[in-house]
């Protein structure tokens, strides 16, 4: 009985121990995916290269790799004006609205966008530079 009970016990014990490494894993694999992720040598994209490739810059493939990387920041701020666009008709379209927010979302939005346009710019001179060497 004494046996029977140790077993049920060493069993139970098992079982705690295997879901523990399951939770291990599903939380460690997305985060040394993830850490990976948009890793791609030689790319524009990475932003600890960008400054380097500015530097260097001497064909018109580093120019339309910069210009690539400015098209790819537009992009992202777009995004982020779209966003907060939204987000300042949510503020406004409340039962009871929340105006200072709205506009803070909605001022937001505009310097995105403005962001967005001076990053197309840059794009826009890269490619030029690209086309004129």
């Amino acid at each position: 009985m004494i046996e029977a009970n140790n077993l049920f016990i060493k069993t139970r014990e098992v079982s705690k121990m295997k879901k523990m490494l399951h939770l291990i894993i599903a939380l460690a694999l997305p985060i040394m995916l993830f850490s990976f992720a948009g890793v791609v040598p030689g790319s524009a994209s990475q932003e600890d290269g960008i400054d380097k490739l500015i530097e260097t810059a001497k064909t018109p493939e580093d120019h339309m790799k910069i210009a690539e990387y400015y098209e790819k920041e537009a992009t992202k701020a777009e995004a982020q004006a779209r966003l907060h666009a939204s987000l300042a008709d949510s503020y406004k379209n409340r039962g009871k609205p929340f105006t200072g927010l709205a506009k803070h979302c909605s001022d937001l939005s505009k310097r995105y966008m403005e962001v967005a346009k001076d990053y197309k710019t840059m794009a826009m001179e890269h490619m030029k530079m690209a086309q004129d060497m």
